[in-house]
Order: C-alpha cells, then sequence, then structure tokens
C-alpha cells in the first residue's frame, strides 16, 4: 500500500445504489486494507414495487461471484429477455426490443442490414426482431435456461431480470456485511468542509463524527454531499424527455409469468408492468403538464382493476429528469439518483450504478485526487448519460400518435445534435455512427426504429456487394436454428416454479452448477 492510498471510503445512503457500490468495492478492493461503511437512515424505506434491469446486471454478479439462482430466489426475481412497447407508434400496434443480437453478424455488419435488403426486394413482411432468439423466446413464453442446461442466451450473458428492489437491497446488504462493510444505521446532520472545499467529516443525529477520504453520495434525488455540500449544478433534462412523475402500485401475480416488461403508451406517457415470482409490479409514468396526479392514478387503479384508492394504495414519485455536471467532484463521487435520472423506460437505473463503478475502478484515486483522474470519470459519466437520453427520446420521437397532446409534445422536442446526425447517416443508408462500446448498440437501434417503421431509403452498399442469392438462406438457416433452440427450453413459468420452490442446495436431476451457468469470478 502506497504513503498516498485511500485508508476509508464512506459511502452515504442504502437502497439498491448503495449496497451495489459497498458490495463492489468491498470485492474490489479485497486485497487492499481500505475500510469500507455505510450510513443509512433507518427512517428511510424502499417502495419495492418491482425494479427492471437490461444485462449489465448478469455481468455484475459474474464479476462478484453471487450465485444467479441465489440471487433470484431472494429477490423474488424473474428473467427479462426484452420489452414489449404496446401503443406507442400508435394504438393497437406493439413491438418488441430484445437483448443481444438479431442472428448475428455478416461480413462484419448487422443482420438488419440483409433483412433490409430482402424486404426491399422481396416484401417479406417478417419482422427484423423475428430473427432474434429473445423475442421468439419471449413470444413463446419461454425460459433462457432449462434446469440442466443453458443456452446461446445464457452464454453471452444477454438477458436480465425483473427484482423486488426491496429484497434486493438486503441481498447485497447482506452479502456486503459478510464481506465486512460496516453498517452504521443514522442521519446526517452535518457536513464538515476543509478550506479547499472537500468533505472533511459529517456529523449525525446520534452524535457520530464520520470521516473518510472518500465519499461516496447515494441520498438520492437530495444530493446531500455533491450537490447541497459541494455546489455541483444540476443539469435540466426536462425540456427533453417531459414525463416527471410517477404513480406506483402492486398487483396481483400474473400467473403467465412473461419473461418481459411491458411498456404500454397512455394518454400522458407509459405504464409498465414487471412480473415478479409473487406478485407484479406496475407504475404510470407521466408528464405532469399533461395529466393531473389524480386523473394518472385513477387511469392507473382503472387497468389494473382497483374500483377504489384506499384498496389500490398508489404511491406517487417526483422524478428530476437530468444528471450532474460533475458526477466526481474533490472528493466525493455521487451515484445512483443523486448523480443523474433518465427515465426508467429502457431499465437503465441501475445500470448508471454499473456505469459509475467500473468508471470508479478504473479511475481510481489516492489521497491527491488528481485531476486528470476525475476529469476522465466524469466525461465517461457524461457520455453514458448522453447515449441513454438519447437512445430514450429515439422512442418518443419514432411515435405516430395523434390522439393526445402528449404524444405531439414529446417527438417534438429539441433534438441533441448527435441524436439527429445518427439519424440523419441512419435514414439515408442504415449505418449508425455509435461508439462500440454504447450500452446501446446499433442493433438496438435497430429493433426501434425498424420496429416503429422507421427504415433507411436504401441498404448500404456492404450489404450490396453481397451476392443476393445468399440471403434467403441465410435467414431461413437462422430461423431454424432459433426454433430448434426453443425446443429445448422450458417454460418460464415451470423453470420459475422450480427455482423459487426449492432451497437453493435441492437438486433436481443434473442440475449442476455448470450446466446452468452459475457464475464465477470472472469478469
Amino acid at each position: 500500500m502506497t504513503p498516498n492510498a485511500l485508508r476509508n471510503i464512506l459511502i452515504v445512503g442504502g437502497g439498491s445504489s448503495g449496497w451495489l457500490a459497498a458490495l463492489y468495492l468491498k470485492r474490489f478492493l479485497r486485497h487492499t486494507p481500505i475500510d469500507i461503511t455505510l450510513v443509512e437512515s433507518a427512517q428511510i424505506g424502499t417502495i419495492g414495487v418491482g425494479e427492471a434491469t437490461i444485462p449489465s446486471m448478469v455481468r455484475y454478479l459474474r464479476q462478484l461471484g453471487i450465485d444467479e439462482k441465489a440471487f433470484m430466489r431472494a429477490c423474488s426475481a424473474t428473467y427479462k429477455l426484452g420489452i414489449a412497447f404496446d401503443n406507442w407508434r400508435e394504438t393497437q400496434h406493439s413491438y418488441f426490443h430484445p437483448f443481444g443480437l438479431c442472428g448475428g453478424r455478416i461480413d462484419g455488419i448487422d443482420l438488419f442490414h440483409f433483412w433490409l435488403r430482402n424486404r426491399l426486394t422481396t416484401a417479406d413482411p417478417r419482422a427484423y426482431s423475428s430473427y432474434s432468439l429473445q423475442a421468439r423466446a419471449a413470444a413463446e413464453l419461454k425460459a433462457p435456461r432449462s434446469v440442466s442446461q443453458g443456452s446461446p442466451m445464457i452464454d453471452t450473458g444477454s438477458y436480465a431480470f425483473h427484482i423486488d428492489a426491496a429484497a434486493m437491497a438486503e441481498f447485497l446488504r447482506d452479502e456486503a456485511i459478510r464481506d465486512g462493510v460496516h453498517h452504521i444505521f443514522d442521519e446526517i446532520a452535518e457536513v464538515q468542509q476543509d478550506d479547499a472545499g472537500n468533505i472533511s467529516g459529517l456529523g449525525t443525529l446520534a452524535g457520530r463524527h464520520l470521516t473518510a477520504d472518500l465519499y461516496i453520495d447515494c441520498t438520492g434525488f437530495a444530493g446531500v454531499l455533491i450537490e447541497k455540500a459541494m455546489g455541483d449544478p444540476w443539469i435540466d433534462l426536462s425540456g427533453q424527455l417531459l414525463c416527471d412523475r410517477a404513480v406506483v402500485l402492486p398487483q396481483e401475480k400474473d400467473e403467465d409469468m412473461p419473461p418481459l416488461t411491458r411498456s404500454t403508451g397512455l394518454e400522458a406517457g407509459w405504464m409498465w408492468e414487471i412480473p415478479l415470482s409473487h406478485r407484479k409490479g406496475s407504475g404510470y409514468v407521466y408528464s405532469s403538464n399533461h395529466i393531473s396526479d389524480d386523473d394518472a392514478a385513477q387511469r392507473l387503479m382503472g387497468l389494473a382493476g382497483f374500483r377504489r384508492l384506499r384498496a389500490a394504495d398508489p404511491r406517487f414519485l417526483k422524478m428530476r429528469v437530468g444528471h450532474r455536471t460533475e458526477f466526481w467532484r474533490g472528493n466525493v463521487v455521487s451515484m445512483g439518483l443523486s448523480s443523474g435520472f433518465i427515465e426508467p423506460l429502457e431499465s437503465t437505473g441501475l445500470y448508471f450504478v454499473h456505469r459509475a463503478l467500473d468508471l470508479l475502478r478504473d479511475c481510481f484515486p489516492d489521497r491527491s485526487f488528481a485531476p486528470g483522474t476525475r476529469h476522465a470519470f466524469n466525461t465517461g459519466m457524461r457520455q453514458t448519460y448522453d447515449e441513454v437520453r438519447d437512445f430514450i427520446l429515439l422512442h418518443y420521437l419514432t411515435n405516430g400518435r395523434d390522439d393526445s397532446g402528449f404524444w405531439a409534445d414529446a417527438r417534438n422536442v429539441p433534438l441533441p445534435d448527435s441524436l439527429v446526425h445518427s439519424l440523419q447517416s441512419y435514414d439515408d443508408h442504415g449505418m449508425l455512427p455509435l461508439a462500440s462500446d454504447q450500452v446501446f448498440s446499433e442493433t438496438n437501434y435497430y429493433f426501434i426504429l425498424a420496429g416503429t417503421g422507421r427504415l433507411p431509403r436504401r441498404p448500404t452498399a456492404r450489404a450490396d456487394a453481397v451476392g443476393f442469392d445468399r440471403i434467403p438462406p441465410i435467414l431461413g438457416q437462422i430461423d431454424s436454428q432459433i426454433t430448434a433452440q426453443l425446443d429445448d427450453l422450458p417454460s418460464h413459468r415451470a423453470y420459475l416454479g422450480w427455482l423459487h420452490a426449492r432451497a437453493v442446495d435441492d437438486g433436481w436431476p443434473g442440475d449442476e452448477d455448470s450446466a446452468v451457468g452459475v457464475m464465477t469470478t470472472a469478469d
């Protein structure tokens, strides 16, 4: 350990973000003598109506050596293979955004270009997503694995979870405390700063004086450290992303157990439905400029089949849409809602925490807190928020609804230059000038654009350079391979019935860790 190395880290705030950070850092720093403490209020609870993830959660579990089956049982989790978008392009229209590649790549480019050429040449009506294993599995209500076998979805980690957020926070807390993270229930009453403006200590209501070299702010929209103490400004994105409220409520268990999140366009926003093993989470994300809180609650309750407000017990959330100017300022790093918020249309809430932790790992400081280290972190986080902002805007931009003012307003917001340039390229020849390491790749863009019927005027020349006689057989071969793979998979409901009905150490014939892809510590 170098003389200037960090000696301790203090995480302020618990919940999913705080305990994700605590466990990640404890295991990343397991060979380094750094104390990690998390302090959280005992008065702040988690609504816990259900939360969806993207495949970054799979990678996170694998990095940390967490057994997937144990995690799913503890969190009442189900599998998620993508998102069904109902009533977005127009009412009575649906499309699907699955995870993973669509059929694979041919001659180094996405299958989309060959699918497009085939469609323009033969008028084949099959959707681009029909060549996705995840989309077909979701349509047939299949699990991505059997008890004794994995699948290409498992092998590539191109799937995700629906989880009970409160239960997940408890699971991660128990893992972190078992690893040696110190846990304190208390509330921050005072923030002390030194002459340079860095935090020098925290005073609590119980009279504690807490100090650390590095502070991580997981205090949610309050931004107790990063904003109130360090003074970092908030960049407001509500002029582009109009939804600023949500009303949420739990529903009865969905007996079909679909392995997908459903997003249904409503008059002033959209409703999510997330199937857990014991109940269904649901909520209405809406614009307060287009519908009142009471009307939004009544609309959601009506869709859920509740007649009385008291019986439904809806809960309201105010969403602060935007992000920090500096995500890391001085000796404070913000994560979770204190860092930023983009509406949860593509389930990116926990991904932002994963991204921040990966960047902090790569830019891990010593007590000098070199400006270049902070700059690299802040640049990476700003790019991440910009990338997700663009992708969420894409969903609204491609809507064709004319039945309410919300949808017209949402597709006519000012667009960032990055999205304008991407769409200009796509509209001409289908290629997208995206960074190779973006969380949403060109394939994700193709699922949304093709799903809403926005197609390029011509295929890329790289696809035209391939003899057309090769294309229909390749598409047919992909279709046949998917059919064969689906034949080997059980229903999602049947797999979950086995998973959640048995203790962790129970077994079925062939229930071997190597066969079902239990996670290792390999990155």
